[in-house]
């Protein structure tokens, strides 16, 4: 699942929770990859979002899952990307950041350790399975 896919799903997703899409990029595009807004609350909502795969036809990585490597790149960046979303859009009453990646084993080894601290700064990962469904990162008490 490629980061437009991603993308595709997660606005799919809002949609049917009851936002309005304000945004959207594409991976060949620089910004906020979704921007959206809730119908009802008026709560803002800015998204990062990361791929498991090239969309770029014709790299050597299109079609082909990233590595170990390119995944904890690609979740390192993520967490920056979102971190710094959170310090441009501070008021959690009215703003929510979110850090959006395909539902994998390697997205999971990386993002699982830090899911508590992420939350504590107030953003929140989604996962996106191979069947577009979106469900936010919840770690089972390590107790």
């Amino acid at each position: 699942m490629d980061e437009n896919e991603v993308i595709d799903a997660v606005c799919t997703y809002l949609i049917e929770e009851g936002y309005i899409i304000h945004s959207r990029l594409l991976t060949t595009q620089r910004g906020v990859d979704i921007e959206a807004e809730h119908s009802q609350s008026k709560h803002r909502l800015y998204i990062e979002a990361k791929g498991g795969t090239s969309s770029r036809v014709g790299s050597n990585r299109f079609g082909k899952s990233y590595n170990h490597s390119q995944v904890f790149d690609l979740s390192s960046k993520g967490v920056y990307a979102a971190l710094v979303l959170r310090s441009k859009h501070p008021d959690r009453e009215q703003e929510e950041v979110r850090l959006a990646a395909p539902d994998t084993p390697l997205y999971r080894k990386y993002l699982e350790p830090i899911v508590d601290q992420l939350n504590d700064a107030g953003i929140e990962i989604l996962l996106v399975d191979e069947d577009r469904t979106v469900v936010p990162l919840v770690v089972a008490d390590k107790k």
